[in-house]
C-alpha cells in the first residue's frame, strides 16, 4: 500500500512539471502505464540491491527509493514518447515567389542536382516580431527535396545577405553529403546581428547549389532592420 502511494505521489510530481512547462503533454494512459511500469522495476531492483547490503530492512528501503525513481523515469519517458511535437511558435513563414525549376524524367540524363527543391521557408527571431534588431539572434530554416530519381551527392545550402548592410554575421554553409531520391533534408541557418546595425532592409538569398557553387534553386525574401 505504501509503495502503491509512493509510486502516485511520484507521477503526480511529474505530471506537475509537464503542466507547468511550454511543452505539451502526452497520452496521459501512456504516463501512467510508463510509470506503472517503472515502478515495479525500480521498486524490485531497488529491494534486491538493498536487500543483499542491509537485509530486509535495506531491501524494504531500497525498494521504496527504487519505486519512486523508476516511476518518475517511466513516466517521463511514457511523456516524452507520446507527447505531440510542437510546431515552431511564431515563425515567419516566406511565401515563394520564384517558380520550381524543371525536373523532367524525359530530359537527356538530368543531374540528380537539378531536381534539388527549396520547401517550406521560415524565419525565427528571439523576440518574434520579425525584425531584426540590434544584437539579436535569428534563423532561417527550410528544407531541401530531393524529387528526382538519382541520389543527389555534395549539396551545399546557401545562406547570404545581398544588400551588403555592415554587421548581419550568417553561419558558413555546411555540405550534406547526400540527399536520396524522395528525400529531404532540414536546414538550419543562423543570423547574427551586431551591436548598432541600421535601420532598414535586407534581402536574404536562399540557395541550394553543387558543390562548385552551381545554383539549381533559389529563392530570396525581404527582412526589416532596427538599430
Amino acid at each position: 500500500m505504501k509503495k502503491t502511494f509512493i509510486g502516485i505521489l511520484a507521477l503526480a510530481i511529474v505530471c506537475s512539471s509537464c503542466g507547468t512547462g511550454r511543452m505539451a503533454s502526452g497520452d496521459s494512459g501512456a504516463i501512467f502505464t510508463g510509470a506503472a511500469i517503472g515502478g515495479n522495476i525500480g521498486g524490485a531492483i531497488g529491494g534486491l540491491i538493498g536487500d543483499s547490503n542491509g537485509g530486509w530492512r535495506g531491501g524494504y528501503r531500497g525498494s521504496a527509493i527504487g519505486t519512486i525513481i523508476g516511476t518518475v523515469a517511466g513516466a517521463a519517458i511514457g511523456n516524452a514518447a507520446t507527447a505531440p511535437k510542437q510546431p515552431e511558435e511564431y515563425s515567419y513563414r516566406v511565401e515563394r515567389t520564384q517558380p520550381y525549376p524543371t525536373c523532367s524524367e524525359a530530359q537527356k540524363a538530368p543531374s540528380a542536382t537539378d531536381c534539388l527543391k527549396i520547401r517550406n521557408i521560415r524565419f525565427i527571431d528571439a523576440d518574434r516580431n520579425h525584425i531584426i534588431s540590434s544584437g539579436e539572434s535569428s534563423k532561417v530554416i527550410f528544407g531541401i527535396i530531393n524529387e528526382g530519381a538519382q541520389t543527389a551527392y555534395n549539396v551545399v545550402p546557401i545562406v547570404a545577405e545581398t544588400t551588403g548592410m555592415k554587421r548581419i554575421y550568417i553561419s558558413p554553409s555546411v555540405m550534406i553529403e547526400q540527399i536520396t531520391p524522395h528525400n529531404g533534408v532540414k536546414y538550419t541557418a543562423n543570423i547574427n546581428a551586431g551591436e548598432r546595425i541600421k535601420t532598414g532592409e535586407i534581402i536574404i538569398h536562399i540557395a541550394v547549389a553543387d558543390e562548385y557553387g552551381q545554383e539549381y534553386d533559389w529563392q530570396e525574401f525581404s527582412l526589416q532592420t532596427q538599430r
